[in-house]
């Protein structure tokens, strides 16, 4: 490999990155690479530094769908910069408002008051969960109606009621991190260690699943599959893209099995 190029594994490691994050910054338009001789990517000093755009515009807030368009047409750069200054100003506004919440909550406590570890980490989880919920708001108005949204948030309150909703949230961050462990391990989606993470992600899902309804669920599904377009470090879904594609490996290999 000439030492001006990089292949994909070099500049994903470097950029700190997926090769599938590439892959896919390419099929949306905004990577370029050249081919070499025996056809695999090559990456030159100019890619490198289109990739450094992408992915300060990603964290600034940008979906791949904005950057895309920033390549047509002249830049408008006060639009932009005054579109980020509503979103930073936005965070900034729900940042407040939770500072405001702990503030109050640390109010209540004297200095004797000892809480349990339980009680503790579900007032730090519901600031997270106020933050978590404005940053995707945009992203759940891109996907699901003002009805569909409210339809939700009822199944929600009415099957999942906040003292279940927690039990719920553990199975699913310890189903997650044994995913992650299999992933370490190199765990292959075909092996019967990955069926038995299917059984539990699929038994974990059937309730939600069952609460929504197949269209809503089917809404949701794209929104999961579609998330390279709109992730980014405020707005993330609870597990990563490997985890999601290694379940959806797994399930694609249980329903090509006789």
């Amino acid at each position: 490999m000439n030492k001006r190029t990089l292949t994909i594994g070099e500049l994903a490691t470097i950029a700190g990155v997926t090769p599938r994050a590439l892959r896919h910054f390419e099929a949306a338009g905004l990577l370029r690479p050249c081919r070499a001789d025996n056809g695999r990517r090559v990456y030159r000093a100019a890619d490198v530094g289109t990739l450094t755009h992408i992915l300060l515009l990603k964290r600034a807030g940008y979906t791949l769908r904005e950057i895309a368009s920033l390549s047509h047409g002249p830049l408008n750069a006060k639009r932009l910069l005054q579109a980020q200054l509503s979103v930073l100003e936005t965070r900034r506004a729900d940042l407040d408002a939770v500072i405001a919440q702990i503030k109050a909550a640390c109010a209540l406590m004297s200095e004797d008051t000892v809480p349990d570890l339980k009680s503790f980490c579900a007032l730090i989880s519901k600031g997270q969960d106020h933050m978590t919920h404005n940053a995707m708001k945009d992203v759940l108005r891109h996907y699901f109606t003002p009805e569909e949204q409210q339809r939700w948030q009822e199944m929600a309150n009415s099957h999942f009621p906040p003292t279940d909703r927690t039990a719920y949230a553990e199975q699913w961050e310890k189903l997650i991190a044994q995913c992650e462990d299999a992933l370490s391990r190199n765990v292959s989606p075909q092996s019967s260690e990955a069926a038995e993470l299917l059984t539990a992600w699929k038994t974990l899902q059937q309730p939600l699943q069952n609460a929504t309804g197949p269209e809503l669920w089917r809404k949701a599904n794209q929104m999961y599959l579609e998330r390279s377009n709109w992730e980014t470090a405020e707005r993330k879904l609870p597990f990563s893209p490997d985890v999601q594609n290694f379940i959806i490996a797994a399930a694609r290999h249980q329903a090509a099995t006789p």
